[in-house]
């Protein structure tokens, strides 16, 4: 009789599963996305900063607006101005009509990334009527 097989074993390394991850949220696999997703779970703190970018991006895409709100607006407290968490978030709050929450969020972080393109086209984008 032999042994049972020892359950198998993660060794891909994070990179390789956040390369994963990105890959197919690119090209709208969300069961492989969501796959790579359980894994960097299970191999990740929860408060992980890269992990909050993957869950935020993937309720984003999937529509679960007030998750990637709670993970945007955690990412914002935790690193005031990033561009990536204050355009996210801002165009959800633009696609809820609050308009004033997107422009805030925007000239946030504007404030602390004064030569931001991205934010500046954001705030055109998501705000037509703000100031540039």
């Amino acid at each position: 009789m032999s042994a049972p097989a020892a359950p198998a074993v993660d060794e891909a390394p994070i990179e390789l599963r956040f390369a994963r991850f990105v890959a197919a949220m690119k090209e709208s696999r969300t069961a492989d996305a969501e796959q790579e997703l359980a894994l960097l779970k299970a191999r990740l703190p929860a408060g992980s900063l890269g992990l909050m970018r993957a869950q935020a991006w993937f309720d984003l895409r999937a529509g679960r607006d007030a998750s990637a709100v709670d993970l945007y607006r955690a990412i914002l407290d935790r690193m005031p101005g990033d561009e990536e968490a204050a355009i996210n978030l801002a165009s959800i709050q633009s696609r809820q009509n609050k308009t004033e929450d997107a422009r805030a969020t925007l000239d946030a972080a504007a404030r602390l990334q004064p030569d931001s393109a991205a934010l500046r086209a954001a705030l055109a984008q998501f705000t037509p009527s703000a100031r540039q």
